[in-house]
Order: structure tokens, then C-alpha cells, then sequence
């Protein structure tokens, strides 16, 4: 899903320097080794998305070799093992915002941008393939199929890197105002009532369980949910023609960060429409307990490391898309783009708290 500011108006085009200019060492640099940096520098997040799980294997590994085996796990080494997957999952993001960033100003061919993209949505792409292959009872089959989706999409990659780049694709404004109409209405309908939901966990379990069975009321409706589904499916199609359109083009901070984020959203909602609609058919009901183990905390058995990262990232990514898209729409109306931006980082450091917030009720930490 890529929640485009061109769903309202089109982005602000970023003057972007050359590329001598902004890597001078690489001009210097011989054919031959020249060639070599960049296959280096395209691999590299796509390296670090590969590395992702292993780091989380890691952090079982310590686990088993401390015995922090309790049940229930000790409050302190929760918090800890919380905060070291998030570390693994911001960093392997981290170095695939900045190739993407960077890649961004100098208006690099697509492929690498797209690599690069792909890789900041690892924590949440991890859990969509293990969910994709859940669906042929096959997980333990991630820790090889993994790898080879990264070495194949690095392949393809440097492949079409080869290729001549085409001209920049036209805006479409037709296709962009409709793709933030259903942005708008995806927003109401479900993901600002299923962030409230969540928010109820942090109170009880029990809070949130009858705020869900209030609003399932309205997006579980016979002709709400079929509705919302098609305005998700629109989404995630003319979002990725809109991210295609805008890998064509330079871009600055805000705008890399707004595709960015917006890719992730679609990879987390398609991960997440698999298992919930897999758990429905298999007659599972989909409610706190079945995420929670009744209410005992998403790490209450010390696994699903992987959801973990996953669940933190979501609402801030969703926001961060909505806070970018904001800005663009707020200067080209006049705003003055100081206050554009110091709205959108507002916007922003609240994700953070209110995903926190979110990600402790998960945990199991209540205040009822």
C-alpha cells in the first residue's frame, strides 16, 4: 500500500545534485573498479535483510545459553530481549533507508531503489513469508527460502541494472487522486477504529476484546468488509504503479521516506491479511487471545521473535506515510515549510509513542 501525497496533489520535485558531485571517489575510480563498488553498494541491504533472521537466531541462541527459560519469563529479560530485537530490526532498516535515501537524491536507476525498499520492510516481510508458507504447513521452510528470495531478487537486481534506463513515467493524477480517496476511506473505516482497539490492550485484555467486538460490528459487516477489502486491493495496485512512477524520478528525504514507509504498509497488510484470513478459514478466532496465548504476552513462550519487530514497525510506518503525506499537502497549500515539517516529525515521534504503547499490551504489561 503506498499512500501517495500524490493521492491528493503531486510531489514537489527535489533538485538533486550530480552524481560526481555527491560520490566524487567512485568518478575516480576505474571502469572495472567502479563497476565493482556499485555491485557492492546495490547488495548491501539486501546483505543486511538476509542477515535479519540470523540475528534472531542469535538471540535465541543467548536466551538458551543464559537459561532465561522461565515460564513465565522474568519481566527484565522481556524488556531486554524486546529491546535487542527492535535494535536488529531498526538497524537492517536503517541501512536500507540510507542506500534508498542516497539512491534517491542521485535518481538511480530503479532496480537498486526497489532492492533497497524491499529490504526496509524485512521485519515485516520476514513474518509474510513465513505466513505464505504457513498456509502449506511448511514454516520451518523460511530459513531456507529466505535466502534464496534475497539471492534471487539481488540477481534480478543487478540484471536489470544493466538495462537502459527508461524515460521517467508520467504523473497520472487520475490514478493518484483516487489512490488517496481510498486512502482516506481505508483510514476511517478500519485502521484508525484498529489502532484505537489496540491502544485498549494496554488497559486489559478483556478492554480489548469487547472494544474489537463493538467495531467488528461495522468492518465485519457483510457489506463493510467486502468493500474495505476491495479499497485495500485498489491500494495495493495503484499504489505500486504510483511507487513505480516515483522510483523514475529523484527524490528528497521526506519523498524516499514516504515510499519507504508506504511499501512497508503493503507488505504488513498482505502478511497480515494471510494469517487472519488462514486462522478464520481454519475456524480459529481471530481476537487478542489468539495472538496474546490468552493474554499471557506476545513472548510468553520466549518465540515469534519475528512479531515482535513486526507489530512495533506497523502503526509507525502507516503514520509516517500519512505524516509525509501531510507535509506535501500542507506546503503546496501554502504552508510554510518549516511548520509542514515540524507537523510531520510531530506526527511521527507519536507513532513511536503510541506504538510502544500498543507493543507492551502485546506483551502482556496492563495498567487494569
Amino acid at each position: 500500500m503506498y499512500f501517495s501525497t500524490e493521492g491528493l496533489y503531486e510531489f514537489q520535485k527535489c533538485p538533486g545534485a550530480s552524481m560526481s558531485a555527491i560520490l566524487p571517489d567512485l568518478a575516480e575510480k576505474t571502469p572495472s573498479e567502479a563497476d565493482s563498488s556499485r555491485w557492492l553498494v546495490l547488495i548491501i541491504p539486501a546483505l543486511a535483510a538476509i542477515a535479519y533472521p540470523l540475528l534472531l537466531q542469535a538471540i535465541s541462541g543467548l536466551i538458551r545459553l543464559f537459561h532465561v527459560v522461565s515460564t513465565p519469563p522474568n519481566p527484565t529479560a522481556i524488556a531486554i530481549l524486546v529491546l535487542t530485537i527492535l535494535t536488529s530490526a531498526l538497524a537492517v532498516m536503517a541501512v536500507a533507508f540510507v542506500r534508498a535515501e542516497k539512491l534517491g537524491r542521485l535518481g538511480a536507476s530503479p532496480p537498486g531503489r526497489l532492492l533497497a525498499h524491499l529490504a526496509f520492510t524485512t521485519p515485516t516481510l520476514l513474518v509474510a513469508v513465513g505466513n505464505v508458507v504457513g498456509l502449506f504447513h511448511a514454516r520451518g521452510a523460511v530459513a531456507v527460502a529466505w535466502p534464496l528470495l534475497w539471492l534471487a531478487l539481488m540477481l534480478v537486481a543487478l540484471l536489470a541494472q544493466e538495462l537502459p534506463q527508461s524515460a521517467p513515467i508520467p504523473s497520472g493524477r487520475r490514478l493518484a487522486v483516487g489512490h488517496g480517496i481510498s486512502a482516506m476511506a481505508i483510514l476511517v473505516i478500519f485502521i484508525l477504529p484498529h489502532l484505537g482497539n489496540h491502544l485498549a490492550g494496554i488497559i486489559s485484555g478483556a478492554d480489548h476484546i469487547e472494544v474489537m467486538k463493538l467495531l467488528r460490528l461495522d468492518y465485519r459487516n457483510t457489506i463493510v468488509e467486502p468493500l474495505l477489502l476491495t479499497l485495500i486491493a485498489f491500494q495495493l495496485m495503484s499504489g505500486f504503479v504510483l511507487l513505480r512512477r516515483r522510483l523514475s524520478r529523484r527524490s528528497d528525504f521526506f519523498g524516499t521516506l514516504q515510499t519507504l514507509t508506504g511499501f512497508y504498509v503493503g507488505i504488513y497488510l498482505l502478511g497480515h491479511s494471510t494469517a487472519v484470513f488462514a486462522a478464520r478459514g481454519a475456524g480459529t478466532h481471530t481476537d487478542w487471545n489468539w495472538l496474546t496465548s490468552d493474554d499471557r504476552g506476545l513472548l510468553y513462550y520466549l518465540s515469534s521473535f519475528s512479531l515482535v519487530g513486526h507489530y512495533w514497525v506497523g502503526p509507525i510506518a502507516f503514520i509516517t506515510h500519512i505524516a509525509c503525506g501531510l507535509r506535501f499537502v500542507a506546503i503546496e497549500h501554502g504552508v510554510s515549510e518549516y511548520a509542514a515539517t515540524r507537523l510531520a516529525w510531530g506526527l511521527i515521534a507519536s507513532a513511536f509513542v503510541l506504538s510502544s504503547v500498543i507493543l507492551a499490551g502485546l506483551l502482556g504489561v496492563h495498567i487494569a
